[in-house]
């Protein structure tokens, strides 16, 4: 938080909103955290009227708790929340790169290629974890967009925000896995083969899935938790859980 710097625009809580909904999803504002209004306020520079609003909307679109009595504190995700977040990431983007592939042109290979290079070589200079996750952002939006569904990118573009915020502590331990993947969904993509890469990126976000209920600490989870994501002899996690 001390790198924030005051918000002048209009309207204010549209912009104390996204401030404060980009510092939770770069785990700046931690799960677990206690939002103080007062606090909050001074950092961006603003009264705590429109802190209170924003508080209230992030409150409902489930990012944080208000607790009477007690404040605001920011969630942690339940195993609950992770399930329900990659069934509907497996659904969008798998259909999403089935419809990139079908209706790819030379410009929009090129482009997702462009960003693997450019992921690749940012990764081996050693750029932080949060360039990388931009990268990782920027290709699966390229995917969204290029599938040229309007309402498929509106849905993938709010999954975004959620996968952005779960990942951020993971980026430099799954890089590597994840950007070999990201190549081989975008290979596919470019030579218009649409079931496999329609099934590369289902097996991709499988695999994000373990990685994710693998290495973070909230939810609770164990490897008893996942069974096998066909074809890769990897693990991904069995359905009701």
């Amino acid at each position: 938080m001390s790198d924030a710097l005051p918000i002048a625009a209009l309207p204010l809580r549209e912009h104390v909103y996204e401030r404060l909904q980009e510092l939770l999803i770069s785990r700046s504002l931690a799960p677990g955290d206690h939002l103080v209004e007062e606090r909050l306020a001074a950092q961006l520079g603003v009264s705590r009227g429109p802190v209170r609003e924003a508080l209230q909307r992030l409150h409902r679109d489930g990012w944080i708790t208000l607790r009477p009595r007690h404040g605001a504190f920011v969630n942690k995700p339940t195993r609950q929340q992770v399930h329900e977040f990659f069934e509907a990431r497996q659904l969008v983007e798998r259909e999403a790169a089935h419809l990139a592939a079908v209706r790819r042109t030379p410009e929009d290979a090129a482009e997702l290629l462009e960003i693997c290079d450019r992921a690749d070589a940012d990764w081996r200079r050693g750029v932080p974890s949060q360039e990388m996750a931009a990268h990782t952002a920027r290709f699966h939006r390229a995917v969204l967009v290029h599938a040229r569904n309007h309402l498929l990118l509106q849905f993938g573009e709010q999954l975004s925000l959620r996968s952005r915020w779960f990942f951020a502590p993971l980026v430099s331990s799954i890089a590597p896995r994840a950007w070999h993947e990201h190549r081989q969904v975008a290979e596919l993509i470019a030579a218009g083969e649409a079931a496999r890469a329609a099934e590369a990126m289902h097996r991709h976000v499988a695999l994000s899935r373990n990685s994710y209920l693998e290495i973070h600490p909230d939810g609770d989870v164990h490897e008893t938790d996942l069974v096998p994501v066909p074809g890769t002899g990897a693990q991904a996690t069995g359905p009701g859980r």
